[in-house]
């Protein structure tokens, strides 16, 4: 999401809008002495695609010789807490083969102080302690366990290109927290909330919302963080 990537676009030297109308538009220009590209892709398994699409549009020209995915993440395993940093060295989906990303990239990411683990990619918000344990069983039980709602989509685009690929994600809210559980019910596949059903329990429940606006809250400073890594591995 843009609040997510804010911090990163204002490292962005001489930044100039791109795009080609088939993904979302990005903003080239350099981080130190490298050239780089920082698109804004979305929420959910299919903007995932498209932004890895067009990544791999790049690399096809010559334009992009590596992905550094990031974004918020919510934990699965307990040994997790806000602010901590997970890069991928696994990724996973329900039911779907996982996939290793690219070596160098996780070692690099976790000589900045990220630790390594597994992301696990779900269809839907994972709101609740039980949905999130169950999610975490399923998964393996293993530590340093996250879950978030696009990075297995684009790690598969990006396999098949070739592209060395790594996701970190910084931690915005722990396997204990809770969230509106209702929020799992009324959430589109795609992590879109339809206006009417938010408006209904948020009437309903008031309180419900403050965990939300809490993480709010928390996004510009741990984009501060996905910032300062990335900067690093540019």
């Amino acid at each position: 999401m843009k609040s997510e990537a804010s911090a990163l676009l204002r490292r962005v030297e001489g930044a100039s809008r791109v795009g080609d109308g088939a993904a979302p538009a990005a903003v080239r220009g350099r981080i130190g002495d490298r050239p780089v590209q920082v698109a804004v892709c979305g929420v959910g398994e299919r903007a995932a695609r498209r932004a890895a699409e067009r990544c791999a549009r790049l690399a096809s020209q010559g334009a992009c010789g590596r992905v550094v995915w990031l974004g918020i993440a919510g934990a699965l395993s307990p040994d997790l807490e806000v602010g901590d940093l997970v890069v991928g060295r696994t990724v996973m989906a329900p039911d779907q083969p996982s996939i290793g990303v690219d070596e160098t990239l996780v070692g690099a990411a976790a000589a900045r102080g990220c630790r390594p683990g597994v992301l696990v990619t779900a269809s839907g918000l994972v709101v609740t302690a039980s949905s999130r344990e169950a999610l975490w069983r399923s998964s393996g039980s293993q530590p340093r366990t996250a879950v978030d709602m696009e990075t297995w989509a684009a790690a598969r685009v990006l396999q098949r290109a070739g592209i060395p690929f790594a996701a970190v994600r910084v931690i915005s809210d722990t396997a204990a927290d809770r969230l509106p559980s209702w929020l799992e019910r009324v959430s589109t596949p795609g992590g879109a909330f339809p206006l009417s059903p938010v408006v209904r329990g948020a009437l309903m429940r008031p309180s419900a919302l403050v965990p939300l606006a809490k993480i709010r809250l928390r996004t510009a400073r741990l984009g501060v963080r996905l910032a300062e890594v990335a900067t690093s591995l540019a």
